[in-house]
């Protein structure tokens, strides 16, 4: 996990932790679908080789990106959250 990705999800667990949870199941889910060689349905390759995947956390303002490239790890690069009144 970047450090961006570590920083908001922290800032996140203060703040709103309903939002933290259902990002954390996303993560997870991610991971899971990494380890099976496949990634989550609704998942959107971000870039032009195919090894950047984003995906929204269902009923948040939260977007997940991860990298693909790597069979062995799967590797969070960033995590988007629109606050609402920020």
């Amino acid at each position: 996990m970047t450090d961006q990705a570590a920083a908001v999800l922290s800032a996140m667990s203060a703040r709103a932790p309903e939002v933290f949870a259902a990002t954390v199941r996303v993560l997870s889910a991610v991971a899971e679908a990494h380890e099976r060689g496949t990634v989550p349905p609704g998942a959107n390759p971000t870039d032009q080789w195919g090894d950047v995947y984003d995906l929204d956390v269902p009923g948040h303002p939260v977007l997940v990106e991860w990298f693909t490239g790597d069979p062995e790890a799967v590797t969070f690069t960033r995590v988007t959250w629109l606050e609402a009144g920020r």
